[in-house]
């Protein structure tokens, strides 16, 4: 069992890899437990939750939404839940979403954890205090930033998942290689057989580097102020993706990474050599799946939390394992776009 430590001026935050939910109970309250989940994981996992009051929601992103978060609140306040209840959010990335915007705003705060239950929630939604609902097409426009006292990730329950979800999680783990650590990323790109086969050990030793590279970031940057953004590489294009064709968010990220590449080298920043390395790994993997960019993306990018003032802040690439973030005009992405579409057109 591995510990990692985040501190931030609006909490520290306790992220435990590889243990079980056996090793979290003496860090939860006696009474006041609300733990929210959903019914694919309650099914599978119901009988592992500690003693509380259970709230399951519908698993998917159709759930994060306001509607979703305002019945969870209402589930509590009639259940006698005060500001000393403590809410788990025991799940993937949706639920930790939910379970930590309730957090947020439920009585104007109330502590909070998670069990981690995905490979895309161990590696990155659990960890570092974001929340958000979506906004009707718009990803995680109304949201919060509040530290979780702690997380868990118990890599075993990840032997549950559908292969969909594991390529899902292999996404999100790609991404921190990316953007920080060249040297993961080749470890990431043999072992991806091994992890997709149920190879827990092999898994549980990449998890740990790449939770490291965004406890790392996070501790730097808690609100996403500056360094911070460059977690949301891949994100910018792939939100879009995962809107407009409905695919899980993991694999739209991979997809957005290597739009995002292609950006990168079509403005000079990285060597060409370097974009057919990353797709190549990404396409070995598993993970791309052949999707143009929709008509409405420059209009859904302009309306994004990233954009500001007519340009948009893009994490773009240097190189495999370096990432750097640069403003892009609204003008210059269209003419990027048209130029990727007419370019993915001719290749198929």
């Amino acid at each position: 069992m591995n510990r990692i430590k985040i501190n931030s001026p609006e909490g520290d935050s306790l992220i435990i890899l590889g243990g079980t939910v056996d090793d979290i109970r003496t860090l939860l309250p006696q009474k006041g437990l609300f733990i929210i989940t959903d019914r694919n994981v309650q099914k599978f996992h119901g009988k592992k939750f500690p003693p509380g009051e259970v709230i399951a929601i519908e698993a998917g992103e159709n759930s994060k939404t306001l509607r979703v978060v305002e019945e969870i609140c209402g589930q509590m306040i009639r259940a006698g839940a005060d500001r000393s209840a403590f809410v788990l959010g025991f799940g993937g990335g949706v639920v930790c979403d939910i379970a930590g915007m309730v957090a947020s705003v439920y009585m104007r705060g109330v502590r909070h954890a998670f069990v981690s239950t995905t490979l895309l929630s161990q590696v990155d939604a659990s960890i570092g205090g974001k929340t958000g609902v979506n906004l009707g097409e718009y990803k995680n426009t109304i949201g919060t930033f509040r530290q979780p006292e702690f997380v868990l990730c118990d890599h075993a329950m990840l032997t549950t998942l559908p292969e969909t979800e594991m390529r899902s999680g292999m996404g999100e783990l790609f991404k921190h290689a990316i953007i920080r650590d060249r040297n993961l990323f080749f470890d990431i790109s043999a072992s991806a057989g091994q992890i997709m086969e149920g190879d827990m050990a092999v898994a549980a030793s990449l998890i740990l580097r790449a939770a490291r590279i965004k406890a790392g970031v996070v501790r730097r940057d808690p609100l996403e102020k500056g360094q911070r953004r460059i977690l949301n590489f891949g994100h910018t294009f792939g939100h879009v993706i995962e809107t407009h064709y409905g695919i899980p968010h993991g694999l739209a990220v991979a997809r957005g990474m290597t739009v995002a590449a292609e950006l990168s080298a079509w403005k000079g920043e990285m060597a060409h050599t370097e974009l057919i390395l990353m797709q190549g790994a990404l396409e070995d993997a598993g993970l791309l799946t052949a999707h143009q960019l929709p008509a409405e993306v420059v209009r859904m990018i302009s309306r994004d939390k990233k954009s500001e003032s007519g340009s948009v802040n893009f994490v773009l690439l240097r190189s495999v394992g370096r990432a750097v973030i640069r403003r892009i005009s609204i003008s210059e992405l269209e003419q990027f776009v048209s130029y990727y579409n007419e370019k993915e057109s001719q290749s198929q």
